[in-house]
């Protein structure tokens, strides 16, 4: 009977550590999914393009003004933590900073390529760091976010910095969608003011 009982209960753990795909990351419009070196699937690039009628200033402007490629430091706290129950950090003094570099990376004609960093909350605060091509065209710009990658703020006993993101749902990569398209608004606020 105990036996029965571990193997009841390991079983339970790991149908719970398992994570499902999030189904609908697959039919949002822009995404693009591959596969990493380890065969799971990524969001690689998101597209996404937002009409104007008159630009009232300058795309390398507004994106300098409103991206930020500021370093970003994760620390190796250990979160706990659930949206079902309270959640705490406990402290330690590890931590590293991850140092961006330059926003604005080439200017050419219409099209601005740009690295930025942005985040969201989901119990902890994430990172989200991707690189931003910027094509303005005769009433739209397109905005295509590459190299996506996310970091959370504590990483618990390893942190190993920023990493794809995984189609599955414990990854969000709805949450990593909305952070980029809002990224896509300020740009473009800033482009109609």
């Amino acid at each position: 009977m105990k036996k029965l009982l571990v193997l009841s209960m390991t079983l339970v753990t790991l149908i719970g550590c398992t994570s499902q795909k999030m189904m609908s990351i697959y039919h949002t419009q822009g995404v693009e999914i591959t596969q990493n070196s380890s065969g799971d699937d990524i969001v690689n690039k998101y597209t996404t393009s937002l009409p104007f009628k008159t630009l009232h200033a300058s795309l390398p402007i507004c994106i300098a003004q409103e991206l930020d490629n500021s370093p970003v430091v994760l620390t190796s706290e250990n979160y706990f933590g659930s949206p079902w129950w309270y959640s705490y950090n406990l402290p330690s003094q590890q931590s590293i900073t991850v140092n961006r570099g330059e926003t604005i990376k080439l200017v050419e004609g219409k099209q601005v390529v740009a690295n930025a960093v942005t985040d969201y909350q989901r119990n902890t605060k994430y990172f989200v760091s991707y690189t931003l091509t910027a094509t303005r065209n005769q009433h739209s710009i397109n905005y295509l976010f590459s190299n996506i990658k996310q970091a959370p703020q504590y990483t618990g006993s390893i942190n190993d910095g920023f990493n794809n993101v995984k189609t599955e749902q414990r990854s969000r990569p709805d949450l990593v969608i909305e952070a980029l398209n809002k990224e896509a608004i300020k740009i473009q606020s800033c482009l109609l003011k």
